[in-house]
């Protein structure tokens, strides 16, 4: 893989903002080589262009399916020699650069001899789709303008689930997220979560689960919400299939996970209602066994045709799924379908689905349709996995790592060249 760049060294003479292109595109080892050079030497604009020629130059080398980073990720460094190599992600890269300059110009060629595993900036296809996706903030916004999320979510001994769903959405943008939870786990939630509100709902005692008495206070909550996710961590009694199904009547749109597609998964009417009435957009989030209960089939089923069974669901009852799994599978109701290319193994662990709950809700409340919403939301989630991996290694990472690198995803996405 060759790369060539020529630019004008009077480009950066001329610069008016020099100092803040310098601060924007290089490194700090980079400035501080540019100003060993003498600030009003020759040397100083040559080295400059000399390195920008090289960092696009790499950049052209990958390849014009290699996204997802910005050039002050690609670092050109100088060993005792004063010979140029380069570091991508902060690691050196198995590459020949060289740079030259006539009285006019910089010259750099790069060649990388073979892919470049394991970098440390995870590589993607396709970003500048994703990245139209993101919600685009205007400067005079408020948190009122950026998402009003209620989430549903907790039991006792599950409170973890509601955390990680609240977290989700407050790390994708949400301006506001209340968490309503059973009335005595709602004290420790209040504890767990500083940026989110809680309400305590009425539930059943002798299991700690919310109770059919938690509809007319829900309700009011939903009506002052623009989207509500419902299941994480709720656990399982006779009333919650009785709530959702009042629920779905309304006009507020809906992410359903975990325990809340287990009790639909007893009664498919309630999505079939939803179908007729079509009064709201409903996101289903199952991974492989929750959907074969959905479906009445068997995981190796569902697994074999993961594509079709998302498909034909997403069509039967008029709501777009989120089929998640190596390849996580979005479908919506009018046939559209897309395959996520992030994410790996490492993500395999309890809350990670939790996490991606309260992400498609936050894109929801800032204004993308449900499909479009669960697109972006499984990417960014399955990249924030990824470079979570890359600090940690896939056989140590947990759920909270990806809330934390949620914020990197987006950058990403947004600074993707």
């Amino acid at each position: 893989m060759i790369g060539i760049d020529i630019i004008e060294i009077s480009r950066f003479r001329e610069m008016k903002n020099l100092e803040m292109f310098i601060r924007r595109v290089f490194t700090q080892n980079e400035a501080d080589y540019f100003v060993s050079k003498g600030s009003a030497a020759k040397g100083f604009y040559e080295s400059i262009a000399g390195h920008f020629a090289a960092k696009e130059a790499f950049s052209k080398a990958l390849g014009s399916g290699v996204r997802g980073f910005s050039l002050s990720d690609i670092e050109v460094c100088h060993d005792e020699l004063g010979k140029p190599f380069i570091k991508f992600g902060g690691m050196k890269v198995n590459a020949a650069l060289s740079i030259s300059h006539s009285n006019k110009t910089a010259v750099a060629v790069v060649y990388i001899s073979e892919d470049i595993p394991g970098m440390g900036i995870p590589f993607y296809t396709g970003l500048e789709y994703y990245k139209s996706l993101i919600p685009v903030r205007n400067e005079d916004s408020n948190k009122g303008d950026c998402g009003k999320l209620f989430i549903i979510a907790g039991s006792r001994g599950m409170t973890g689930a509601a955390y990680l769903s609240c977290m989700g959405a407050l790390r994708s943008g949400s301006g506001l997220v209340t968490l309503g939870v059973p009335e005595s786990q709602q004290q420790i939630m209040a504890v767990k979560l500083t940026e989110a509100m809680t309400v305590p709902l009425p539930e059943v005692e002798e299991s700690g689960t919310i109770s059919l008495d938690a509809l007319g206070e829900i309700k009011r909550r939903l009506n002052k919400s623009d989207v509500c996710v419902f299941g994480p961590g709720l656990s399982d009694n006779d009333d919650i299939p009785k709530l959702i199904d009042s629920l779905l009547s309304g006009s507020t749109d809906f992410v359903i996970d975990a325990d809340g597609l287990n009790c639909i998964s007893r009664d498919m009417d309630i999505l079939r209602k939803h179908k007729n009435r079509k009064s709201c957009q409903v996101v289903i989030t199952p991974h492989p066994g929750e959907m074969a209960r959905l479906c009445g089939l068997s995981i190796e089923a569902v697994q074999n045709d993961r594509v079709g069974t998302a498909r034909d669901f997403a069509e039967e009852f008029g709501v777009t799924v989120v089929l998640k799994g190596k390849d996580t599978v979005i479908a919506n109701s009018d046939g559209g379908v897309h395959i996520n290319n992030s994410g790996n193994a490492g993500m395999a662990t309890g809350g990670t689905g939790d996490v991606l709950s309260g992400v498609i809700g936050s894109l929801m409340g800032q204004g993308l349709n449900g499909y479009d919403a669960a697109v972006l939301g499984v990417f960014l989630h399955g990249a924030a996995g990824d470079l979570a991996r890359r600090d940690k290694g896939e056989h140590g990472l947990i759920a909270t790592d990806l809330v934390e690198m949620l914020p990197e995803a987006f950058r990403l996405v947004n600074t993707a060249v």
